[in-house]
């Protein structure tokens, strides 16, 4: 589960919920796109850039803050 995903509260209609599929049949993981829906813009943008700067530690380029 990534680090900032959220399980939904009681009563509250979330993206974790036993019924629903977790893969497409194409092999897309789909708890990944229900998570990030949750999420509001300024967190997705968050979370995508921890992404780009992890790819940069990878490749060894000086991440900015």
């Amino acid at each position: 589960m990534p680090r900032n995903m959220r399980l939904a509260e009681p009563g509250v209609t979330g993206y974790l919920v036993a019924s629903e599929p977790t893969h497409s049949p194409e092999g897309v993981d789909l708890t990944l796109i229900r998570w990030m829906l949750t999420l509001t813009p300024l967190e997705r943008l968050e979370v995508l850039q921890g992404a780009i700067d992890s790819v940069g530690r990878l490749r060894g380029q000086a991440v900015e803050d």
